[in-house]
């Protein structure tokens, strides 16, 4: 029966057609006439379009995450548990609903539904028997594009995976990193250009060299 169960489902997976999942992400929500399709949530996308936002003005998932907190906005599962949805549907905290924290965020930004895919088989389980869910490394991820509305294009989502692979660090939390960091490579060694941010007497300046390169002041060729 374990095995026969396991080929339906992973025939259902592979079709395309469907979500595994009986959870739906955060910014989407079941179509009333038509359970297996997701159609956006309209206020909660617009969270998820604010977090895309502030990544690409420079700001990193803890920062997003403070921004959130400070502002009150109701945190994922505190909003999907208050409407009897999600993994924390019956249980959930209800004394700190707008603690936002940056992994929450950071997974957010990394979710291909948000630009309109089905994605299947994150997760499997060893046996039957085990109720704990393992999550299975990306090249064994189904992945069906355009299977529901996107929440955010495509190009933002690329250029947000871009981003987050290049650590940008700021000495002031509510302070965005640099929007250039990541982008600028050297002429000479064609080696990605890192944001470093000093001052000189009154005048604070953003200073951009290679990784391993020794650090340059302002009028030296890399500022």
């Amino acid at each position: 029966t374990s095995r026969k169960i396991t080929t339906v489902l992973h025939n259902k997976g592979t079709s395309g057609k469907a979500h595994l999942t009986n959870n739906i992400i955060y910014g989407y929500k079941a179509d009333p006439d038509d359970k297996e399709r997701w159609i956006i949530d309209e206020e909660a996308a617009e969270v998820v379009r604010r977090i895309y936002r502030l990544c690409i003005n420079g700001f990193g998932p803890y920062q997003i995450a403070k921004i959130l907190t400070d502002d009150e906005v109701e945190r994922p599962s505190y909003y999907l548990g208050k409407r009897g949805l999600g993994t924390n549907a019956s249980v959930y905290d209800e004394e700190h609903p707008y603690f936002w924290r940056g992994g929450t965020v950071s997974a957010i930004l990394r979710k291909p539904e948000y630009i309109g895919h089905t994605v299947n088989f994150r997760t499997y389980k060893e046996s039957y028997k085990d109720k704990r869910a393992v999550k299975a490394d990306k090249e064994h991820w189904a992945i069906f594009e355009n299977t529901q509305e996107a929440i955010i294009d495509e190009h933002t989502f690329n250029t947000v995976q871009e981003l987050l692979k290049t650590k940008r660090t700021t000495k002031f939390i509510d302070e965005p990193a640099n929007p250039l960091t990541g982008k600028m490579f050297c002429a000479d060694c064609g080696a990605k250009m890192y944001n470093h941010r000093h001052k000189y007497g009154r005048v604070r300046k953003d200073i951009y060299y290679p990784k391993g390169h020794r650090e340059v002041k302002p009028q030296d060729d890399y500022a």
